[in-house]
C-alpha cells in the first residue's frame, strides 16, 4: 500500500528563507509515516492498545534535492519499503507540483513491549508481508558512520513539549537540539544536504543531555548523551 497525498507548505514549516525547513521536511516525513500505520491500523495508539507496545525509530536518513518556498503545493508519498521480523523501513517522498523530488527519506523502526522493553516480532503487532510495497528504486541507504571523543558544545534539559504519547522524547525534537547548534548564517549560507540519525537510547521529561559535536571532511557529526550513555548520533552533510 502507498499513502498519497497533496498538501501546501504552510508557514510554520518554513526556515528564515520562507523554505521549506529542516524541521518542516521532518514533521512532514512524521505525519506521512503516522497516516500511512494508522491506515494499515499498526499506528502507535493501536500498538498500545491492541499489542501492548511501542513503536521507535531507530534510523532516520533524509536526502534534500531542492528548496520549495511556502504555500507551495507539494505531493507526499509513503510506504513501507522492507519487512524483516522485528524491523521495517518505511519511505517517504516529496516532489513539487512539476513532480521534480524535493526529498525522500527512509526510517527503520520497530516495535517494543511496553513492559518488558524488548523488541517484538512484527508479525506480534498486526505487520505482515501484505503491507510491502516493492520495486521501489532508491539510491538512499544507511550509511555506518563512527562518533568519538567530540568536544562538548552545551547542554539541553528535556521539559514538557519536547514529549510524545509515548512519554518519551519526540524524535523531531531531537532535531530542533542539534540544529539549534547551528546560527542561522550558518544555516542559510551551506545549506543541508542530507541528515542520518541513529536512536540508540530514550530520553525522558527532566533528563539533561550532553551534545557534542565536530566538523570533518564536509560532515557535522552530533552526539547526545545522557549520564554518559549515547541517546542518539547523528551525521550532517553538505
Amino acid at each position: 500500500m502507498i499513502l498519497n497525498k497533496k498538501q501546501t507548505i504552510s508557514a510554520f514549516m518554513t526556515d528564515t528563507n520562507s523554505n521549506l525547513s529542516i524541521i518542516g521536511s521532518f514533521q512532514i516525513i512524521q505525519d506521512a509515516i503516522t497516516e500511512l500505520t494508522g491506515l494499515l491500523k499498526i499506528d502507535g495508539i493501536t500498538a498500545k492498545e491492541q499489542y501492548n507496545a511501542m513503536w521507535v525509530f531507530t534510523k532516520t536518513v533524509v536526502k534534500f534535492y531542492k528548496n520549495i518556498v511556502w504555500n507551495s503545493e507539494i505531493d507526499v508519498s509513503c510506504f513501507i519499503s522492507y519487512i524483516s521480523i522485528a524491523k521495517m523501513y518505511l519511505d517517504v517522498q516529496v516532489t513539487d507540483a512539476s513532480g521534480e523530488k524535493v526529498l525522500y527519506s527512509r526510517t527503520e523502526a520497530c516495535a517494543l513491549d511496553l513492559e518488558t522493553k524488548r523488541i517484538k516480532k512484527l508479525s506480534a503487532v498486526g505487520v505482515d508481508d501484505t503491507m510491502l510495497t516493492e520495486n521501489i528504486q532508491t539510491d538512499i541507504t544507511f550509511a555506518p558512520f563512527d562518533v568519538v571523543d567530540l568536544p562538548l558544545i552545551d547542554k539541553v534539559q528535556v521539559k514538557y513539549t519536547n514529549i510524545d504519547m509515548s512519554h518519551h522524547t519526540n524524535n523531531i525534537e531531537y532535531l530542533r537540539f542539534i540544529l539549534n547548534t547551528y546560527s542561522v548564517k550558518e544555516i542559510e549560507t551551506k545549506p543541508i544536504k542530507e541528515i542520518e540519525i541513529v536512536y540508540s537510547n530514550q530520553s525522558f521529561e527532566g533528563d539533561i543531555l550532553d551534545i557534542k559535536k565536530t566538523t570533518k571532511e564536509e560532515n557535522d557529526y552530533i552526539l547526545l548523551e545522557k549520564d554518559g550513555k549515547i541517546v542518539l548520533k547523528c551525521k550532517i552533510s553538505y
